[in-house]
């Protein structure tokens, strides 16, 4: 006798002649495939909210940042997903398909309703982070989420021309409309628990950001010589997970975050960052003790490579060959 659901078998979806589908993005699979299949993506045109439901203890609230924007493939995740997932942790990902410093009154109305909604009240603790561009977005939505914790890593405080006249970087953020809500953000951060400002004390710009917060829950980290990498730093020295979930796991200390800090300024790529400003300053003899102290420390390949590309054949150069 024949089935009668065997009709339905053979479907038509409109794929004859398409191209491959593009490969989906880690929380997709997640929502699919984990344990954790509770979540949603709501698409706000220039933006996205990406919730994946892991943990009603600790919630982490990423924001893109521009290298997020620049990575325009329908498989990306939100910032910061594969830490959040890693250690088992709900997560809120705020995505950006604009670099337009999140000024869009949609996403504003959609962050406004989760909030009255209780949705961040359903959790123990909420952390709000991001680099650069998105660690504005943390402090300024950091209004929407009493006793939030932030970890922004050389974030803008705005980009409003009228609080900062003198900020000349990122053009296409300074475009956007600041006449809304939420522009300050040094203005949204009084109702947060901590707030953990990392930047370059060097860097004027990002300094003078750093010095509009004010207030008993901040608290200034200072990563010299770091320049506005401060998140890519400790990335590149394997510590951006460990920085952050100290936050999260409330263990941060000033001593816990400058160890870290001195573990990174053992990476090549930041003791480059250092020559390279050091040799822009004009400073050749910063650069030679820089080269003495590496070979006394045992990093002679390091101080081998800032040697060659700035010292060797001039009369600076510490080490006669």
């Amino acid at each position: 006798m024949p089935n009668p659901e065997d009709d339905e078998i053979e479907t038509f979806d409109g794929s004859e002649g398409e191209i491959a589908p593009e490969p989906c993005p880690s929380w997709l699979r997640d929502l699919r495939r984990s344990n954790h299949r509770t979540g949603f993506y709501q698409a706000l045109g220039n933006h996205a909210l990406v919730f994946v439901d892991r943990d009603s203890a600790n919630l982490i609230v990423s924001f893109d940042n521009l290298s997020s924007v620049r990575d325009d493939v329908v498989d990306r995740d939100p910032w910061g997903y594969g830490f959040a997932s890693k250690f088992g942790w709900s997560h809120l990902g705020v995505m950006a398909f604009r670099p337009d410093w999140f000024r869009d009154p949609k996403l504003f109305r959609e962050m406004r309703r989760l909030a009255d909604e209780g949705f961040f009240r359903r959790f123990r603790d909420v952390t709000l982070t991001g680099t650069s561009m998105g660690a504005y977005a943390a402090c300024a939505f950091a209004s929407l989420v009493p006793d939030c914790k932030v970890i922004a890593y050389s974030p803008q405080s705005t980009l409003k021309k009228k609080l900062v006249p003198w900020e000349k970087r990122f053009s296409s953020g300074r475009k956007a409309d600041w006449s809304g809500p939420f522009a300050d953000a040094a203005a949204e951060i009084g109702a947060a628990a901590q707030v953990w400002l990392v930047y370059d004390p060097f860097l004027e710009e990002d300094r003078i950001h750093a010095e509009r917060f004010s207030g008993k829950n901040v608290r200034f980290m200072r990563m010299r010589h770091a320049g506005h990498k401060t998140a890519l730093t400790f990335r590149r020295a394997g510590l951006l997970s460990d920085v952050t979930r100290d936050v999260v796991e409330n263990r941060m200390t000033d001593a816990r975050f400058y160890a870290a800090y001195r573990a990174s300024r053992r990476v090549p790529w930041f003791l480059n960052e250092v020559a390279d400003r050091a040799a822009a300053r004009g400073r050749p003899d910063l650069i030679a003790r820089l080269v003495l102290f590496l070979r006394r420390n045992g990093q002679g390949f390091a101080a081998h490579g800032i040697r060659k590309r700035y010292l060797v054949g001039t009369p600076d150069d510490p080490i006669q060959t």
